[in-house]
């Protein structure tokens, strides 16, 4: 049986927001700095088991959001004056639920259909660019506006996903 709320009401909401250089920033969300690999996989296995996740009718343990760790990496050239700056984001998508087949109700309704809608949204910012359209949707979700500068321009993006095969 799903809790009937796991939302801590005491944190303040995460918002978007940019700084002075327009870059998109996180409001109400802690940037940790980390100087070892010890040092940041600790911090991945804390946010690891911060993780909601409920069960539903077609998974023991399903994430209940999506989740953004990104890598920020500031590299020093001998020099002293040459610095090389590079962001890597790893993103972890809940799965696309069918409601139907997990029977969700409640919390986890709202939850599953939050899902699919961002899902849509991402959906949406990768058509947009793969037709090169003159307006990408990145606005549409907290999600796809943090990752607007890991989607399109001058990057590298590499999709990995695990698919479950079921008849439609």
């Amino acid at each position: 049986m799903p809790p009937e709320s796991y939302k801590n009401e005491s944190l303040p909401r995460v918002t978007l927001g940019e700084d002075a250089s327009g870059n998109v920033r996180l409001r109400n969300c802690t940037e940790k700095q980390v100087s070892s690999q010890e040092e940041a996989m600790s911090l991945l296995m804390w946010a690891t088991n911060n993780r909601v996740v409920a069960e539903t009718a077609c998974n023991m343990e399903s994430s209940r959001s999506h989740c953004v760790l990104t890598v920020a990496i500031e590299s020093r050239h001998a020099d002293g004056e040459t610095v090389v700056r590079s962001k890597l984001n790893l993103v972890d998508l809940a799965g696309s639920e069918r409601v139907a087949k997990t029977n969700a109700e409640g919390l986890l309704l709202k939850e599953a259909c939050d899902i699919n809608l961002r899902l849509h949204y991402l959906e949406q910012v990768i058509s947009a660019l793969h037709r090169k359209d003159e307006h990408v949707p990145y606005r549409n979700s907290v999600m796809t506006s943090l990752l607007r500068d890991s989607l399109g321009g001058n990057c590298s993006t590499i999709m990995v996903a695990t698919l479950t095969p079921e008849p439609a």
